[in-house]
């Protein structure tokens, strides 16, 4: 029985595991544009309503060069996000021309939300970096600060959903992270009005993803 329980704790994932913590998109990377979330470089359209639970979140300045982002700098946790005058290519003249002919700043203030799938663990990266996709990770932020004042281990499951907003070019959308429960780091599921019992499944699920 130790013999088997040091291969299975010695099988690599773990490492694999590490890895995939370090880089700044893990699993399948998640956007939103006109009304529609989708998934990966095929960019296949998720169902507005999938549910996820959403682990974390990372702020970064990324540089994008040639349509590719070429540089991310993460924000640690608790730490200052910088300001775009403290990064280098401050030379408007040496940016890269975008569709409208006028020169584009390569660096983004980009949010990462990463999530799961609770039914099979399967993980998501939604990045963003406009305006009102940085204003959604605020929103759910808010709420987790709220929530964790009464239970601080809990972590929501998220509805992919969108919302119109106005801009100065007309009615435009923006992406919704709807919270519709919560899950507990601890022994419990709950949603805003009442706690729930945890289940066998969801248990099981919780020692995959580390809930």
């Amino acid at each position: 029985m130790t013999n088997d329980l040091a291969i299975l704790t010695n099988d690599g994932w773990s490492d694999a595991a590490a890895e995939a913590h370090e880089r700044a998109v893990r699993g399948t990377l998640l956007k939103f544009s006109d009304w529609r979330w989708t998934r990966g470089k095929e960019a296949a359209e998720v169902a507005t309503g999938t549910e996820l639970v959403a682990t974390r979140t990372a702020r970064a300045w990324v540089k994008w060069w040639g349509g590719q982002p070429v540089e991310t700098r993460l924000c640690q946790p608790g730490t200052r996000m910088p300001e775009r005058e403290e990064l280098p290519d401050l030379d408007q003249i040496l940016w890269e021309k975008g569709p409208d002919g006028k020169y584009r700043d390569p660096w983004a203030n980009t949010r990462f939300v990463y999530l799961v799938d609770p039914h099979t663990a399967e993980s998501f990266t939604f990045s963003t970096s406009s305006w009102g996709g940085r204003e959604c990770v605020n929103n759910l932020g808010d709420a987790i600060g709220r929530m964790r004042a009464a239970h601080p281990d809990a972590v929501p499951v998220v509805a992919l959903e969108a919302a119109p907003m106005a801009t100065k070019f007309g009615r435009k959308s923006k992406p919704v992270l709807r919270i519709t429960g919560w899950k507990s780091a601890g022994s419990g599921v709950w949603d805003a009005q009442q706690q729930l019992p945890l289940g066998k499944t969801d248990a099981d699920i919780n020692d995959v993803i580390g809930f």
